[in-house]
């Protein structure tokens, strides 16, 4: 589990969209767990086809070196525990490929 210094609610801001080449993304704006009045841009592209993450990145000073922070660790909790959200994400992967299918029938 994450470490008990994480903000109440760190998660300021959460979206998911999906872009053609990409994949389905799920992102949002977290509180650091340090500093109050900062928060970190965090990201996780998921393929549409396994659901799998496929990138992820942080702005914060661990995922700046690439390491894998707490905020990417709860943010894919969120994605594999809360069903709501993982409603938006299926929504999100059904548009993704019909858009796809319409791009293949031009």
């Amino acid at each position: 589990m994450i470490s008990s210094q994480i903000p109440k609610n760190p998660i300021k801001r959460l979206d998911v969209f999906w872009t053609l080449g990409e994949g389905v993304i799920v992102s949002a704006d977290m509180q650091s767990r340090t500093r109050k009045n900062l928060t970190h841009y965090t990201r996780v592209v998921l393929n549409p086809f396994t659901m799998k993450v496929v990138e992820e990145s942080c702005s914060c000073e661990a995922g700046s070196f690439g390491r894998k922070c707490w905020h990417l660790k709860l943010l894919e909790q969120l994605i594999e525990n809360d069903a709501g959200l993982r409603e938006e994400i299926e929504r999100a992967r059904n548009e993704m490929i019909q858009a796809e299918k319409d791009v293949l029938s031009w």
